[in-house]
């Protein structure tokens, strides 16, 4: 029977790899960067490949890259501008069971699991004192992840989530049938237990749920494999208010092509998004730090007077007419 099921599941992600993203492209990124190896701090185990590209000077934060099902860090090649031109360092790397991290007899878990590798990281840049804000673009699998991962860690700003899906098990049934147009395909796991348990618990609503104050843009295609509905639930189910919310739906675009978005008259452009999304979390950080220094200047003055006060009241004036009667201090 365990033989059975582990060739089913084979098959059902042999079935996905085939609809799913484009496959990267095999080149390193241009100009400086640093390769890393991290290994992630939950059973089962993985080392997480990957790469950092420092902004020169001082950067104005850190974005990580999380690629889609079936890519690779390499598809994130291209992205170099962000370090360039708009100065932000950026982060690369292989979830597990692609690229050059682990890889292993176990299949992907679709965001099960790969939130530690996410993790892993993220720990990786503070350890490297990487600038601050801390924020995720994602893309299909990559944005789901690292939405249900920045729900989970303070340190994370916000996501700019390209076609998250909004549960992974049905996820696994809305690709294959949007690309394979048969509406009445199931889950290429239905008869896998154990398989379709995790994905049911990789559920984006219930993640975004537990912070309010995480900046979340989603992108979507017009006619993408997880639909406008799936996206508007993702960002309803979000406790954190609406003006740190966009929903960004692409005209004419699909789950492949989304990202490519080059705008027109009445939309913006992938790109434009992403810069305004940046100068978002940029100012919500700023905003957050305002009142922290503001409460800490306060504290300080405050007991600044109190020591003053205490002093003048409990302690005697310094006297010489009265100095001799003072108690001699032990030695």
């Amino acid at each position: 029977m365990r033989r059975s099921t582990r060739f089913s599941n084979l098959i059902a992600f042999a079935l996905l790899a085939l609809v799913a993203s484009n496959p990267a492209s095999a080149r390193p990124p241009t100009g400086s960067y640093e390769s890393f190896r991290v290994k992630t701090d939950n059973i089962p185990q993985a080392e997480i490949a990957g790469w950092v590209l420092p902004a020169a000077g001082h950067a104005k934060g850190t974005i990580f890259f999380l690629h889609g099902y079936n890519n690779s860090k390499e598809i994130m090649v291209g992205w170099e501008w962000l370090r360039d031109r708009e100065n932000w360092n950026v982060v690369m790397f292989d979830f597990r069971e692609h690229g050059e991290s682990t890889k292993t007899a176990h299949l992907s878990t679709l965001g099960y699991y790969e939130i530690w590798d996410v993790k892993a990281a993220v720990d990786h840049a503070e350890a490297r004192g990487l600038a601050k804000p801390y924020v995720i673009f994602g893309r299909s699998l990559g944005a789901a992840t690292g939405l249900r991962w920045a729900s989970m860690d303070p340190r994370i700003s916000g996501v700019f989530a390209v076609s998250p899906f909004k549960n992974a098990y049905l996820a696994s049934r809305q690709l294959p049938s949007s690309r394979l147009h048969i509406d009445i395909l199931p889950s290429p796991f239905t008869w896998s237990r154990g398989y379709r348990e995790m994905l049911e618990a990789v559920d984006i609503p219930a993640a975004v749920a537990k912070r309010n104050d995480l900046q979340i843009w989603i992108m979507s295609g017009e006619f993408d494999s997880f639909t406008p509905e799936n996206q508007r639930a993702i960002l309803d189910a979000s406790a954190s208010p609406a003006s740190m919310k966009r929903l960004v739906i692409a005209p004419g675009c699909n789950h492949r092509n989304v990202w490519t978005w080059k705008g027109d008259a009445s939309h913006q452009s992938h790109d434009q998004n992403l810069r305004d999304y940046l100068d978002a979390c940029r100012k919500d950080q700023a905003q957050w730090a305002l009142p922290w220094v503001v409460g800490i200047g306060a504290s300080f003055a405050a007991g600044l007077a109190s020591l003053l006060l205490f002093k003048r009241r409990l302690l005697p004036n310094h006297d010489p007419a009265t100095a001799a009667a003072l108690p001699a201090a032990n030695v």
